[in-house]
């Protein structure tokens, strides 16, 4: 079966399209993994046969047209940001975003129910990869890497455009006190974002507290967007820690701008 890659109509679309992006949040289908890595797993650190995750790496760059691997961040969970203004010599530091305007150069960032973050200046033509669980929603990873695009190139977080990729949704997302009450504390409009569970516990809206916290640094409502897929739900195109444990994939959410034609 062939990859097949999700893309955000907004940044996609005639008139409101992005010239020179090439974006796409994977899927399960279409690579080399077996049994609970089955297809598509990009997680290297996931148990997965190392080969097979290269292999489903190959093929994922191949299908974006990058000049290289695409490039992804040791994720832990926190703000940190890598700036690539070359394509990397190594591997990438501990990092939960990754910004950078390096035509052809891939950059990514993987989840397994954490959604993925995509923000794009089209008018410095610069982009960013982040990787938003709760513990980076509250930590402010977004935040943080939009941060790094006005320092680094000089953005307008009003000419900014982000896309917000598959993750769990608030339906299935019942946590505790251990994760409402930072989320809470940190977050001004968290209580926006959480609906009452059984006893102590909530649901929390991952997707719109992501929305807020973009608004919040002064991007449009309007140039918000996010593909509303529930990675708990959609089996059999998704990975989903919280379904299956930690026996589990990662897809990844990529993105880079197309080397101009000569």
């Amino acid at each position: 079966m062939s990859l097949d890659l999700l893309t955000f109509p907004g940044l996609l679309g005639p008139g409101a399209g992005v010239p020179g992006l090439v974006h796409g949040v994977t899927q399960r289908p279409g690579g080399v993994s077996r049994g609970a890595y089955g297809e598509l797993n990009l997680g290297r650190s996931s148990g997965d046969d190392p080969a097979h995750v290269a292999e489903n790496g190959r093929r994922l760059a191949a299908a974006l047209g990058a000049t290289g691997r695409v490039r992804f961040p040791h994720q832990v969970h926190g703000r940190a940001v890598v700036v690539l203004d070359a394509p990397p010599e190594g591997p990438l530091p501990e990092a939960d975003a990754v910004v950078t305007s390096v035509p052809g150069l891939a950059v990514g960032v993987l989840g397994a129910d954490c959604p993925g973050v995509l923000v794009v200046d089209p008018v410095r033509r610069a982009l960013g990869v982040v990787h938003s669980g709760w513990r980076g929603t509250v930590a402010g990873v977004l935040v943080a890497a939009i941060e790094a695009m006005v320092r680094r190139y000089g953005t307008d977080a009003a000419d900014l455009r982000v896309g917000i990729g598959p993750g769990i949704s608030a339906r299935r997302y019942e946590v505790g006190p251990d994760v409402a009450e930072p989320f809470l504390a940190a977050l001004p409009f968290a209580r926006a974002c959480v609906t009452p569970g059984r006893g102590d516990r909530v649901f929390l809206d991952l997707v719109g507290a992501l929305r807020l916290q973009a608004a919040a640094c002064g991007v449009p409502a309007a140039r918000i967007e996010a593909l509303d897929l529930c990675t708990f739900d959609a089996r059999d195109r998704f990975f989903s820690h919280r379904r299956d444990g930690a026996a589990t994939g990662r897809h990844g959410l990529v993105a880079m701008w197309a080397t101009p034609s000569a």
